[in-house]
């Protein structure tokens, strides 16, 4: 499925501009990682994909269909964001399988994706005695249970140790879903992308 992010901006009430006129296309099975200083706009573009915030002008098409009025749950979009919430009193199984909980789905890939992020060994531990790179690898396979159509990913390296994240960039290529990756560590995972798009503060 592709992504198609075309002429989006995105300003505050106040008048102050944090996205404009930003294209793009990301093809079928396509990562393309998103890099740029702090404060330019990156994960203000992850939230007007997903439909957290609506952009001021502009428009985000999945496969052909414009879903830039849909609502969140609608799209079929996996986000991972740097400071991902999750639920503290859920086990780290709960946590993963709540998407599909919420859509009234059956856990029929909880297993499989908990040996993909290497936690089916505290599947059962609640996720508030879990260590940093445990956290972002339960946010990952949340971001992956419902088979999105298009993955967005927003630091997803953070506080894991380089055995994890090579564990992560498989993970990452295993999904085979159009994804769209924000890191300042463009040349550490230059194996990772397919392409980089660079962003600058306005």
């Amino acid at each position: 499925m592709s992504l198609v992010v075309e002429n989006l901006s995105y300003e505050y009430l106040q008048g102050i501009r944090v996205l404009d006129d930003v294209s793009f296309t990301v093809e079928d099975g396509e990562t393309v990682l998103i890099s740029g200083p702090s404060g330019c706009g990156k994960s203000t573009l992850l939230h007007c994909i997903t439909g957290l915030i609506t952009p001021t002008a502009g428009t985000v098409s999945i496969d052909g269909k414009d879903v830039t009025r849909i609502k969140p749950h609608s799209r079929n979009i996996g986000i991972m964001m740097q400071d991902q919430p999750l639920y503290e009193h859920f086990s780290v199984e709960q946590n993963i399988a709540f998407p599909l909980r919420a859509r009234g789905e059956k856990k029929q890939n909880v297993c499989d994706v908990l040996e993909q992020c290497q936690l089916a060994d505290i599947a059962t531990q609640k996720v508030s005695k879990c260590s940093g790179g445990e956290r972002r690898r339960v946010a990952f396979g949340r971001a992956v249970i419902t088979k999105p159509k298009v993955l967005l990913l927003d630091e997803p390296f953070v506080s894991l140790n380089v055995e994890l994240r090579k564990t992560m960039s498989e993970s990452i290529e295993n999904a085979n879903v159009s994804t769209l990756l924000v890191s300042h560590d463009f040349e550490e995972l230059s194996s990772l992308y397919h392409r980089v798009i660079l962003f600058e503060n306005l």
